[in-house]
């Protein structure tokens, strides 16, 4: 049977305050409040974008949702987890007053955010889940304590995986530090010597401080690399190699698992929400980049697979491109769904209901 998922348009450049208002008509119609029950402990997981980036969803998006949870009597709340690279969200302390800072804090939103994976990303449980690549994987602690999760996720381009939506926010968001260091471990960038310029950008940007002026180019200490790619997305010279045909390939199937984590976790109750709105090139992790679309709407549903294989249709319907051609044009995005399905987490058949907004 096919899984159902819920559209709505949006206006190129809309308001979020009229977005939100679409939000809260698309809870209703595809029937959210039906899946949480009073008192039940509902993680709400989104992402408050770095220091620079300017493009993650607007609080009052996040709120319309909030809203309406407790509406119904359950407890929501925000929830995050550390970042494995340092920078402003690599600890609770830090997280948590960034995300004040873009509009995210309780006098704004009107419920705490609590960090999922403690004080310093090291608060985890292993989860049993059927592999490719692991037979457990790290969920952060507090998420196998609650009743459901809201996930509402900004759909953007990715450098490795080609796009970014509900299984990076799952699957790297909520893993824990340990989780998210398994899932990079494969990326192993290196450095052209003929092709750099020694500009330093790549040092400047590299959250491990591992990379180095060696010879007069760049060079990668591959011993301390975490492979986030930071220095691939910031090379402007074409320096930067990656084999994406082996790296991305894992890192999505790896992605999926540990999503597949997360929803065993909460024993499968989760809703997911994508926002195909100020669809960037790169993720909120960094600046976001240039737009490679016009907005398109909100796609919502119970099944991740179904969600993000229609939010890429839609992309694709509105732009003849894939979100990966657009951003990425050497990443295969669909990866992460292929092998979503063959671990068991849904389906990319999928049966649209469109509202008028």
């Amino acid at each position: 049977m096919k899984e159902k998922v819920f559209f709505i348009a949006v206006d190129d450049h809309e308001d979020p305050s009229r977005i939100a208002k679409k939000v809260k008509a698309l809870y209703e119609e595809s029937g959210v409040k039906n899946y949480f029950a009073k008192g039940d402990f509902v993680g709400v997981k989104t992402h408050f974008g770095e220091s620079s980036n300017t493009t993650f969803l607007h609080p009052l998006i996040v709120k319309a949702v909030i809203d309406k949870l407790k509406q119904i009597g359950s407890k929501p709340f925000l929830t995050e987890t550390a970042t494995l690279y340092r920078g402003s969200r690599s600890n609770a302390i830090d997280h948590i007053t960034l995300a004040a800072e873009h509009g995210f804090g309780i006098d704004k939103i009107g419920v705490p955010l609590i960090m999922a994976d403690g004080l310093f990303g090291d608060a985890e449980v292993p989860v049993a889940i059927n592999g490719r690549h692991f037979d457990t994987v790290k969920v952060a602690r507090e998420i196998t304590r609650v009743q459901g999760i809201v996930v509402l996720s900004h759909f953007k381009g990715h450098m490795i995986t080609g796009f970014g939506g509900a299984f990076k926010n799952l699957g790297m968001g909520l893993s824990s530090r340990r989780g998210k260091l398994k899932q990079h471990s494969v990326m192993t960038p290196e450095i052209s010597s003929s092709k750099c310029t020694a500009c330093g950008e790549c040092i400047k940007w590299c959250p491990q401080d591992t990379i180095v002026m060696k010879n007069g180019a760049a060079f990668i200490e591959k011993e301390n690399c975490i492979g986030c790619g930071e220095c691939y997305a910031v090379c402007k010279f074409g320096a930067v190699m990656i084999d994406f045909q082996r790296d991305s390939d894992e890192i999505q199937e790896m992605i999926a698992e540990h999503a597949a984590g997360v929803v065993r976790a909460v024993d499968e109750n989760l809703f997911y929400f994508n926002f195909l709105i100020n669809i960037t090139q790169n993720c909120d992790c960094m600046n976001g980049g240039q737009r490679v679309s016009r907005d398109i709407g909100i796609v919502a549903g119970r099944n991740i697979v179904a969600v993000e294989k229609a939010s890429c249709d839609l992309f694709e319907k509105e732009n003849s491109m894939t979100i990966a051609q657009a951003a990425y044009p050497q990443v295969n995005p669909y990866i992460q769904l292929e092998h979503a399905c063959k671990i068991g987490l849904g389906s990319m058949e999928y049966e649209m209901i469109v509202f008028e907004g």
